[in-house]
């Protein structure tokens, strides 16, 4: 149980911080940590970030901090494939939804770090040079 608690303030952490991660931690500590099965943890997900992602959003709205127009158009196509994934969840195996998880982590960490290291090259004054 502490174990829990403790991934569930670094999944707060990882939002609040990074405004991201909450699914890529709440998974996996529901299924390895707390001991739910797939399926019922990656729809429990769902509704942890989205209730964590709200509640770090409402402080940022009332500052006007929020960019309305990026909620709409990432949001409400978010929401669509949100729905849309959940009813293709049927035809897959808990399992099989893991691996399709795990796969698209990699993707994502890949990409971010392509991206970074390619623009970290790109000035000459970015890039890294040993001290003589």
């Amino acid at each position: 149980m502490l174990l829990a608690l403790i991934g569930a303030l670094v999944i707060g952490l990882s939002l609040g911080l990074l405004g991201s991660g909450g699914s890529i931690l709440t998974v996996p500590i529901l299924v390895y940590v707390v001991g739910q099965p797939e399926k019922i943890a990656i729809a429990g997900s769902l509704a942890i970030v989205g209730g964590i992602a709200l509640a770090g959003a409402l402080p940022r709205t009332f500052k006007r901090q929020v960019d309305w127009r990026s909620v709409v158009w990432f949001g409400l196509p978010g929401m669509v494939g949100t729905v849309f994934g959940a009813w293709l969840s049927q035809w897959l195996s808990g399992a099989m939804q893991l691996l399709l998880f795990a796969v698209v982590m990699l993707a994502a960490a890949f990409m971010m770090f392509r991206q970074s290291a390619a623009s970290a090259c790109c000035s000459p004054s970015s890039c890294w040079r040993p001290r003589s």
